[in-house]
């Protein structure tokens, strides 16, 4: 460990969330994490309890004058997205979590996900609980699982343990904003059968590969206009079938519904004869996506290399027409809250596999307003319908709606305001929260989401604001302490 890591780890968030790293996480792989945590608290003799989701909900009674204080729930989850640049060997299910710090900016370097996505709200909630000197009402912490991958952990709760009137979700990425609100959402899953032929005699196999997108979050990034490699992709394929035949023997694209795709491939057959004006389509495509996406211009790259495969493909068209017309990115803005996304969906993953004779699109749909997100699903079922395909929703997660009055969001922001010197933003997300869930059950809960700065979350340029997690530990405190 640098010098530089162990000061830093002084600071007891920055202590837990090191060793938070050191443990694989990803979703549906949390049961190490949950046992440490479980462990930890009942070290500290805390009340700590762990369901069959690997959910853990620990316990703190309120310090001398805060005993008729309302309980406040402190709520983050455990899991992370697992993502990875390109050339990278990393191993999630055993290797730990590499830091990398640039003054304030704590990362892995590029190379993975950092998990400060919510491993930095764990963190937080950790050094609450252990503060003995910390003023405040009676404490439930409530660490969830599975929350990047189906909800799972928040939605087996079972809320009857609960005690809390107030919630502070500690799942948000910008300290200057109060979150009290957020999307609800769905995962689809798009099916097209496909037919696998012999391809003709003296044709040669190619691998096709778009690469050197920046990526993020398929929702809080997804107004940013990154570019999503799938759609790319498709528009490689398009062009090709334009000037000559050809056909498909595998598609991989993105690795995760979640996040937007950064690189995506396919290998095609095709006539030897046509390369060189399938090149010159190539060439001239990605200087237009380089255009269209100057940000990261110098790091886009459209690659075409000979290749070896199985002398079997699958006709283009079907498949082209299912990726360019299925929805992807911004479907609607809100009318009221200018520069907030209404609904939108993300083409997180494309699969052609031969064996299987399909092609399967992985998609995540979040929309503030439940029926645009069922409408949305409907085009998509009816593209599916159209093709002689199939369409299926799952993974439905709840929205949490915007409530004018809170007292919980005013103490914070009073804080907030003390520590900084200027008042915070309060709005609703993009992005699906836990928070929805708890409100099925508890619809009087007073509920706010904080959190440091943390930016390019769901891919291996995730980053983290050293200073921010300090003033947002120390406004988290602040307004615990203001609750008797």
């Amino acid at each position: 460990m640098s010098n530089g890591i162990k000061t830093l780890c002084k600071h007891r968030v920055f202590y837990h969330f090191k060793q938070i790293c050191d443990i694989p996480r990803g979703s549906g792989n949390e049961k190490e994490l949950s046992d440490y945590i479980l462990g930890w608290a009942k070290g500290l003799g805390l009340d700590a309890e762990q369901d069959v989701h690997r959910n853990v909900l620990i316990r703190k009674a309120a310090t001398s004058g805060f005993e008729g204080a309302p309980t406040v729930m402190l709520q983050a989850h455990l899991d992370m997205v697992c993502e990875k640049a390109e050339g990278v060997t990393h191993d999630f299910l055993k290797d730990p979590i590499d830091w990398v710090i640039e003054g304030d900016v704590l990362s892995t370097g590029g190379k993975t996900t950092l998990g400060a996505d919510d491993g930095i709200g764990v963190a937080l909630a950790m050094a609450v609980l252990e503060d003995a000197d910390l003023r405040h009402p009676a404490l439930e912490v409530l660490f969830t699982s599975c929350e990047e991958a189906d909800f799972s952990g928040a939605e087996g709760f079972d809320t009857a343990r609960m005690e809390a009137s107030r919630l502070i979700n500690l799942d948000n990425t910008d300290e200057s904003v109060i979150v009290c609100g957020s999307c609800g959402g769905m995962q689809v899953d798009f099916h097209l059968p496909v037919k696998a032929e012999q391809v003709p005699a003296g044709w040669s196999a190619y691998r096709l590969c778009v690469s050197g997108l920046q990526g993020g979050h398929s929702g809080e990034d997804i107004h940013r206009g990154r570019g999503n490699a799938n759609i790319l992709l498709a528009r490689l394929l398009m062009a090709a079938e334009e000037c000559c035949a050809f056909y498909l023997t595998s598609i991989r694209g993105g690795s995760f519904r979640l996040a937007i795709p950064r690189d995506a491939e396919a290998v095609l057959w095709l006539d030897a004869s046509r390369l060189a004006e399938v090149q010159t389509r190539f060439a001239a495509l990605e200087a237009a996506f380089r255009a269209e996406l100057p940000a990261t211009a110098e790091l886009v790259k459209v690659e075409l290399t000979a290749t070896s495969a199985v002398r079997l493909g699958a006709k283009p068209d079907g498949i082209i027409t299912a990726l360019v017309l299925i929805p992807d990115g911004i479907q609607q803005m809100n009318e009221v809250l200018t520069g907030l996304v209404d609904t939108s969906d993300n083409l997180g993953e494309v699969y052609l596999d031969l064996n299987r004779e399909e092609l399967h699109l992985v998609l995540e749909i979040r929309s503030a307003q439940t029926s645009l997100g069922e409408y949305l699903f409907q085009r998509m079922e009816r593209l599916a319908h159209t093709l002689g395909g199939s369409c299926r929703w799952s993974v439905v997660y709840p929205s949490w709606d915007f409530r004018p009055a809170s007292k919980l969001r005013q103490i914070y922001a009073d804080a907030y305001t003390v520590l900084r010197g200027n008042a915070p933003t309060f709005l609703t997300v993009h992005a699906g929260l836990e928070v929805g869930y708890f409100f099925q059950t508890k619809p009087q809960l007073d509920a706010i989401s904080i959190g440091p700065d943390c930016w390019d979350f769901h891919s291996p340029t995730e980053s983290l604001r050293i200073s921010s997690v300090k003033n947002v530990y120390s406004c988290l405190c602040s307004a615990l302490a203001s609750m008797g």
